[in-house]
């Protein structure tokens, strides 16, 4: 289940235990149509999560089970392929309060998550294909 709200460009979502993160999200997205946006906070519980770190060439990855806490959560929201694409990096504490973050690839929620975005109106970003990765390139909308 989903609880968000809006005031402005300010977008405030709740996620519940057991729903898969970027489903929620993506169907944030969707329905306030954000084509580029912040993730200004994200604070809670993840579990059953895929985090990772670009080592230059691709991502090493490393898939943890144990519910962590949601330390700090930042990222951008944009266009990649026509479509919308979250980049979105995490800290986490497990239970000995050890942080272990990186690029967040999969996630459950545990417990709850509270997600503020900024829906950003006077440009556009989007990924573009440049090599072997796509970095971000913008454009103003008005």
């Amino acid at each position: 289940m989903i609880f968000d709200m809006r005031d402005g460009n300010v977008i405030f979502a709740r996620f519940d235990g057991g729903d898969d993160f970027y489903e929620s999200l993506y169907s944030v997205i969707e329905k306030y149509s954000i084509e580029t946006g912040v993730i200004m906070s994200g604070m809670g519980m993840l579990k059953d999560f895929e985090i990772g770190w670009f080592n230059g060439k691709e991502y090493e990855k490393i898939q943890i089970d144990t519910p962590h806490e949601l330390v700090a959560m930042t990222g951008n929201i944009e266009t990649k392929e026509g479509k919308p694409f979250a980049h979105i990096h995490v800290a986490l504490a497990n239970p000995e309060k050890k942080l272990v973050g990186g690029h967040l690839f999969k996630a459950t929620v545990n417990v709850t998550n509270e997600i503020f975005i900024y829906k950003i109106t006077g440009f556009k970003l989007e990924r573009v294909q440049i090599g072997g990765w796509t970095p971000l390139m913008g454009k103003y909308t008005s």
